[in-house]
């Protein structure tokens, strides 16, 4: 293998979804010559955050909105929000609303001002957003300014491989600090060696790990595991929002239909009765249930009854208002031959949004000096056991920025050396057939995450697929060590650590909160456990050096 690059910046930012583009914007305000990377390992942008229907979440500027909004959220989050964090993130609302909007988003409008929408859990209307494809407008704004900053560089199609760790000799109970990262650009199968006074991972989820997921196909949970690996805590692993109304349709892959067509009043009914069902499982808010109400309801009724999916209801609302309010989802399911007027739309629960990450605060600090992660990668506290809808955008703009404060400061400060460290020396088999091989565990990976660590999980269940799992592990590692290294390889093996973190964590959880349901511990406990896991030096060898 060719030797790749090697070069210096002030701060590398891996992941290009509203926090990452959002961090770049605020650090280029505020530290105009700072040297900034962002690494995008698709095209710029692709991300979860392109593809957000509902909105962002935020209260007006009074203080008793911003209190019933976090009322909300903590009352979602089940008893494990960090109330402080949350106090913080949910104050900055406000002005990351005015963020976006000086950077060229276009939220919906009426006569009285903003077009607000309410969505499950919410106590009113407080939910921004641009018909149904909030994202999309929130990502085209940022990507259009953010490729005008002429300190900002932007590499495509570069999947990080891993962190770069200096271990203290005079403190060596200490933790690392991070210096780089290994990455493999795609067009060249070449590993460059990146330093970087502070790294910022802004990486998004890890819905991929489930068989069906509103997420795309980059949600590999690649710099929770590498942050894993490098030595920082994660947490609240087991609390994966699974979104409650996934089309149902053998055509169209990982397509949402959104939790604003419920707050619009859609209804949930039976295929076969035609009959209502929420009321059974939420009497009182129904429809507008949290969503891992709503997903384990529609999960029990499937399998109850045998069948597939159940129907979403929208034909109370006319043809023409329907396509003004919902025009993409209208159109995709009007090209599936679908008429949301008059047809019932074939739904499913699917993975969503993993409310767990790498620890931090609210600003993104993580445990590891020069580690920082934001948006859906971090465990800010912010959701807890369960997140409330469209507080996910928001998290990521606050963050983002709050991070970019604390940066700017800190690249003030010189870079360690690593001169001494070494570029990637990386084997050079290449072995097709064996390549595939390695590819199939996940396809055999998502379907018994889905199976045993889904919406509803046993011990039984998680200890049989924690023995799967590492068998799997065991061979994607081998083949990690001792073979070429491609992009599908990197994810899988990101993947399969994210899938062990979620067991290992859903294991140690025995008792029922939020996102996390287990049937043989269906009840809460008094006392709310913490769930934080600490890596023990695992595969440190090639990314970890000691400081001279």
């Amino acid at each position: 293998m060719q030797q790749g690059l090697r070069k210096h910046y002030d701060v590398i930012i891996i992941g290009s979804g509203i926090a990452g583009l959002s961090c770049a914007i605020e650090l280029h305000h505020r530290s105009p010559h700072c040297k900034i990377l962002i690494l995008v390992k698709d095209e710029l942008k692709e991300s979860n955050s392109l593809y957000a229907q509902g909105g962002i979440a935020s209260a007006v500027q009074s203080h008793a909105s911003i209190q019933l909004h976090i009322n909300d959220t903590l009352k979602a989050g089940a008893g494990l929000c960090n109330q402080p964090n949350v106090e913080q993130i949910i104050a900055s609302g406000p002005n990351a609303i005015d963020f976006l909007i000086s950077q060229g988003t276009r939220f919906d409008k009426n006569d009285c001002g903003y077009n607000l929408t309410q969505e499950g859990g919410h106590a009113k209307r407080r939910i921004y957003h641009a018909k149904d494809i909030t994202g999309k407008e929130i990502i085209d704004s940022l990507t259009q300014q953010v490729t005008k900053l002429p300190n900002v560089e932007i590499a495509e199609y570069h999947i990080a491989v891993n962190l770069i760790t200096l271990a203290s000799t005079h403190h060596p109970q200490s933790l690392p600090r991070v210096v780089g990262v290994y990455t493999l650009e795609q067009s060249s199968q070449m590993i460059h060696t990146l330093f970087a006074k502070q790294i910022i991972l802004a990486t998004g989820g890890a819905g991929k790990v489930y068989r069906y997921t509103s997420n795309p196909d980059v949600a590999t949970g690649d710099g929770i595991a590498m942050a894993y690996r490098a030595g920082a805590r994660v947490g609240n692993m087991e609390f994966f929002q699974f979104h409650p109304t996934l089309l149902y349709h053998e055509n169209q892959k990982n397509f949402l239909i959104s939790e604003a067509l419920r707050g619009e009043g859609g209804r949930l009914i039976l295929p076969d009765t035609h009959q209502p069902f929420m009321h059974q499982y939420a009497p009182q808010e129904q429809e507008l249930a949290t969503r891992d109400i709503v997903s384990r309801a529609i999960f029990t009724e499937i399998e109850s009854s045998g069948n597939k999916f159940v129907y979403l209801d929208m034909r109370h609302h006319s043809q023409t208002w329907l396509e003004q309010r919902f025009p993409k989802i209208f159109q995709t399911l009007a090209s599936l031959g679908i008429n949301m007027h008059c047809d019932l739309i074939p739904v499913v629960p699917a993975a969503h949004y993993l409310c767990g990450g790498v620890l931090t605060d609210a600003t993104g600090q993580t445990d590891l000096p020069g580690l920082f992660a934001i948006g859906e990668t971090a465990f800010s506290g912010l959701h807890g056991a369960n997140r409330l809808a469209s507080n996910s955008l928001l998290e990521g703009v606050v963050m983002a920025r709050l991070a970019a404060q604390s940066v700017a400061e800190k690249i003030k400060q010189p870079m360690p050396k690593v001169d001494h460290i070494l570029n990637w020396s990386s084997k050079s088999v290449v072995d097709l057939r064996r390549a595939s091989q390695i590819s199939a565990h996940w396809r055999g990976l998502r379907g018994e995450m889905t199976s045993y660590a889904g919406i509803i999980r046993t011990a039984a269940g998680l200890k049989d697929l924690l023995k799967l799992i590492s068998t799997r592990a065991e061979m994607i590692e081998e083949y990690y060590w001792n073979h070429f290294i491609t992009k599908d390889l990197i994810e899988l093996r990101n993947i399969v650590l994210i899938a062990k973190l979620i067991v290992e964590s859903a294991l140690q959880r025995q008792e029922s909160r939020g996102g996390h349901y287990r049937a043989d511990y269906p009840n809460l406990l008094d006392t709310p456990m913490e769930s934080f896991l600490r890596i023990n030096n695992l595969h440190s060898r090639v990314f970890n050096y000691e400081l001279p």
